[in-house]
Order: C-alpha cells, then sequence, then structure tokens
C-alpha cells in the first residue's frame, strides 16, 4: 500500500468524521453549534485538498516517496514529550518547548525564526482559551 493510498483513506475517514460534526452543530440550539459547523467544515475543506493532492498523475515510473522514518520518530517523540510536559510542567511550558523543538529539528527553522513563531503562538493560545473561552489548562508546576 503506497502514502498515497492511506493518505485518501485517512483523508476519507477524518471527512467523514468533519460531516458528522456538521451535522451535529447544524441539529443543535441557538449558537452552539456554530463551532462544531465551522471546524467540521474546515476539516471537509482539509480532506478534500488532500484528496485533490493525493489524485495527481505520477509518471509510471516514479516510485511512491518513502516514509522518513528518523523524521516520524522525532515528531512522535515530540509529541509524547508535549503530552507529559503539559500535565506535569504545564501547558504555557510545554506547548512553547514543543513548538520550538518542531520548527527547529523538523521545520529547520533557524533558533530566533523558531523561538518567535513558538512564543507568538503560544500567547495567542493563552488569550483564545484563557482568557476570551476560559477554558482551564493544565497548569502544572505554574499552579503552586
Amino acid at each position: 500500500m503506497t502514502l498515497d493510498t492511506i493518505d485518501r483513506c485517512v483523508a476519507v475517514l477524518v471527512g467523514a468524521l468533519c460531516a458528522a460534526a456538521v451535522i451535529t452543530g447544524l441539529a443543535m440550539r441557538g449558537d452552539a453549534g456554530v463551532f462544531p459547523v465551522i471546524a467540521g467544515t474546515l476539516g471537509l475543506l482539509a480532506c478534500a485538498g488532500i484528496l485533490l493532492c493525493t489524485m495527481r498523475g505520477r509518471i509510471p515510473d516514479e516510485s511512491p516517496p518513502a516514509l522518513p522514518w528518523p523524521r516520524f520518530l522525532v515528531w512522535c517523540l515530540c509529541v509524547l514529550g508535549l503530552l507529559g510536559l503539559m500535565v506535569t510542567a504545564g501547558t504555557f511550558v510545554a506547548l512553547p518547548l514543543f513548538l520550538l523543538a518542531s520548527l527547529r529539528w523538523l521545520g529547520h527553522l533557524r533558533w530566533p525564526a523558531a523561538l518567535v513563531i513558538a512564543l507568538a503562538f503560544s500567547a495567542v493560545i493563552y488569550v483564545v482559551f484563557v482568557y476570551l473561552l476560559s477554558v482551564p489548562l493544565p497548569a502544572g508546576w505554574l499552579a503552586g
């Protein structure tokens, strides 16, 4: 099974979940369904983009690209580190560290650019979730 086939299958499955979110959001009363409809619609658009990109024709002799295992393993370790640190150290310690590591080693960005993006994204997450939506995020060491 090629990577394109796997991408198409995952896009179809996630697209079905996004369609279910849209349907559920449309069935909600009042303004409660706005967020599920928006998120589901954006997910459907992303899945459609993935499907269209994987359907492009290839030269018959061209082999499908191989999965870059070392890069994939580094990304998995970064995600596991994020989940582990989020509980113990807190969201706003773990998130910038995760983004910094991901952007630096996987995105091949320079340290200043990765640091600026990580801090800016963390600030946006703080403003949206903590300040605007009042969602409690794991505080970890910051709570004590």
